[in-house]
């Protein structure tokens, strides 16, 4: 339960809740906040001479930062792109049955300066864990399970996409919950606050507020990162799981384990004399892999072990877009033969029997007749209007994941020049497919429509660019980057217009001006390949056009009428400032957020303040800077923050730089409570 006004002045009245000073409850306690003004003192982090921070070293760590003192009637300039730590004027002592999480005032967060926020339980991420590999999670579980995982997150400095560990997992109060939709049909639920990604005009990574992005462009995958061990082969005793009762395991030299005292005793010398036990019967791990499976009653018998191959791969994607699972036999149709011949060889590779039918408006249909086969295919890709993109496929090498969508295509696609279009009524296909685009490095877009029939049913199409002309060529106007590459170079504005065939400098003033918020990337690569001629730095323009981002533009964010309990994902491996991840529908990087206070915490409030906009922002002691929201528990702490635990943070007075060396993963002994005071 979220503390109201009346709830916080009862706590504080009752000495159980510390904020003070207060200096003006009127003014500072909110319907279900407390706003906490900015201290004096600052810690800015320098340019370091040594190659690297190392955290064990807290030499290295007081070298890296210095602190700056702020009198109340002077300012702090937060220059674009800098990062300090600053603190709360305010003490704040919580009880044990209280957690508190530090928001930024969206007034200053239109500055750019500390805007926290988050995603819907439902809201899907993409992810990698050590059991599973990549794969989609909602972040509501994620938030609850806390796994080892990774996230899939864009690099701020190359625009390379990547995994990088997850290191908190973040439950935040009930908020209102909009609905972000892109131009490309992409689509993802945030609170209104939360931070999508885009260029400021020296082409650095910024933030924008979802609630002020309509009309601008943010960043979508150009590509998926690869498994980078992929799977070789389908164990079928994975694949089927627990569904195992009517399949049978044959092995010449014995089947491994089995628990007969299950199994009618009829039936044991059944199996016995055919080298043979019921799988479900039989402890997995002693299957030796040179083992058979089969169904109960059928002569059709498969290897444990199915390569994972390009033809799967096909077949997989042929089916999911042109086929139908009964539960003896796989169904496959289409007009054209050809298709269907591929299936049939494949299958006879596995004497698996089929047969050939037409029905009379001339499509051809192949039935494999296996129950087997059939089990094994829904388990992959579904069945029905639930078929889809098997999750196992994001763990496949390349050229199988290739050949899975030129199944899909084969089956219900169309092909033209420099695009590929899948039609499907299945929305969670159109979401996976736009995902599988991105993995192959296909710019991709997703629309919707009723199909022009009795049933006015829906359709999404799903269209995959190669080389697009309109789709994913803009890119937000870097505007004074190129100024500054212009004028190292020694170029004037006629000079570019002219390399780069433009019959006026007007052309590049348009641009260096900013009289275009976006810019194509044609342009852009005639632009750089000009300023290198020049002997400019170009390695900003070299990550822009050659990382693994585009861009896509804002369309509408509409509030879906949703209040609710939102979570979020930290992503700061070893300090270093990623604060990205994937999700929604088809694929949109979000900003990451911390900011929690434990139960039991007492002191200061250190506070990471960035500026992520493009000019400087003046800081001034007292002004207000954050809001406390505090939550009650559903019991107290058992061992709250504090030095029980070791914790590093209790009783700070001012803005503490990284203790992470006495961390017991370090080889320090402080246990826990990193998170104390810190947001």
């Amino acid at each position: 339960m979220i503390l109201s006004d009346a709830d916080l002045l009862d706590r504080m009245e009752s000495g159980d809740l510390v904020v003070e000073p207060l200096d003006d409850p009127e003014l500072q306690i909110q319907p279900a906040s407390i706003d906490v003004r900015l201290g004096k003192r600052f810690l800015e982090f320098q340019h370091a001479n040594i190659p690297c921070i190392h955290p064990t070293d807290q030499t290295e760590v007081e070298e890296y930062v210095s602190e700056t003192y702020v009198e109340a009637d002077e300012e702090f300039i937060l220059h674009p792109g800098d990062f300090v730590l600053g603190t709360t004027k305010e003490r704040v002592e919580v009880p044990p049955d209280l957690v508190a999480q530090v928001e930024g005032r969206s007034s200053l967060g239109r500055l750019a300066v500390v805007v926290h926020a988050s995603l819907p339980a439902d809201e899907q991420i993409f992810l990698w864990t050590p059991e599973d590999g990549f794969g989609f999670h909602r972040i509501g579980d994620v938030v609850a399970a806390e796994p080892n995982a990774h996230a899939v997150s864009f690099d701020p400095n190359s625009l390379g996409v990547h995994t990088f560990p997850i290191t908190d997992f973040i439950t935040n109060p009930a908020k209102r919950v909009f609905e972000v939709t892109l131009d490309s049909g992409r689509t993802v639920r945030v609170t209104r606050d939360h931070n999508l990604f885009t260029l400021d005009e020296r082409g650095r990574t910024a933030r924008l507020a979802s609630e002020d992005a309509v009309g601008e462009y943010v960043m979508v995958p150009g590509t998926l990162p690869s498994a980078s061990t992929p799977e070789t082969e389908l164990d079928l005793l994975d694949v089927l799981g627990d569904h195992t009762d009517d399949v049978t395991v044959y092995a010449t030299d014995g089947v491994g384990t089995v628990d007969w005292e299950g199994v009618p005793s009829g039936s044991r010398r059944h199996y016995r004399s055919r080298g043979s036990a019921p799988l479900s019967a039989t402890k997995r791990t002693t299957v030796p892999a040179d083992a058979e499976l089969a169904f109960k009653g059928s002569d059709t018998r498969l290897p444990r072990t199915i390569p994972v191959t390009p033809e799967l791969g096909w077949l997989l994607g042929f089916y999911v877009a042109e086929g139908y699972a009964r539960r003896k036999q796989v169904v496959l149709g289409q007009k054209e033969h050809e298709p269907l011949e591929r299936v049939a060889d494949w299958f006879a590779r596995y004497d698996t029997p089929v047969s050939w039918s037409q029905t009379s408006d001339g499509v051809h249909q192949l039935t494999i007749c296996s129950a087997l086969w059939s089990r094994i295919f829904r388990t992959l890709a579904a069945a029905g209007s639930e078929k889809n993109i098997p999750a196992r496929l994001w763990n496949w090498s390349d050229e199988v994941v290739e050949a899975f969508y030129e199944g899909l295509l084969d089956g219900d696609g169309h092909r033209r020049d420099g695009r590929d279009t899948l039609y499907t009524a299945n929305e969670a296909l159109a979401d996976r497919a736009t995902y599988l685009g991105s993995r192959l490095g296909y710019a991709t877009s997703t629309y919707h429509r009723q199909r022009d029939n009795d049933a006015q049913s829906d359709e999404w199409a799903v269209d995959f660019y190669e080389d697009a002309h309109k789709r994913g060529q803009y890119v937000p106007n870097p505007s004074a980057l190129l100024r500054d590459l212009r004028e190292d170079a020694g170029l004037t504005m006629a000079d570019v217009a002219d390399a780069i065939g433009r019959s006026s400098k007007s052309s590049v003033s348009n641009v260096e001006n900013r009289t275009y918020d976006v810019v194509t990337r044609e342009t852009l690569a005639r632009l750089r390949d000009c300023y290198a001629d020049h002997d400019a730095d170009v390695s900003r323009l070299d990550a822009i056009l050659n990382g693994n981002v585009r861009f896509d533009r804002v369309e509408s964010v509409e509030d879906t009428g949703r209040v609710e309990t939102t979570y979020d994902l930290e992503v700061q491996p070893r300090g270093r400032r990623v604060e990205n991840f994937l999700g929604g529908f088809g694929g949109v990087f979000l900003s990451n957020t911390a900011g929690f206070i434990d139960p039991g915490f007492h002191g200061k409030i250190t506070l990471e303040l960035s500026n992520l906009g493009t000019a400087p922002v003046a800081l001034t002691p007292d002004m207000r800077i954050s809001q406390l929201v505090f939550t009650e528990l559903s019991s107290p702490a058992e061992r709250p923050y504090g030095a029980a635990r070791g914790s590093k943070y209790q009783d700070q007075d001012g803005p503490q730089a990284s203790r992470i060396q006495g961390d017991a993963e370090f080889g320090g002994d402080q246990s826990g409570g990193g998170g104390g005071g810190d947001a």
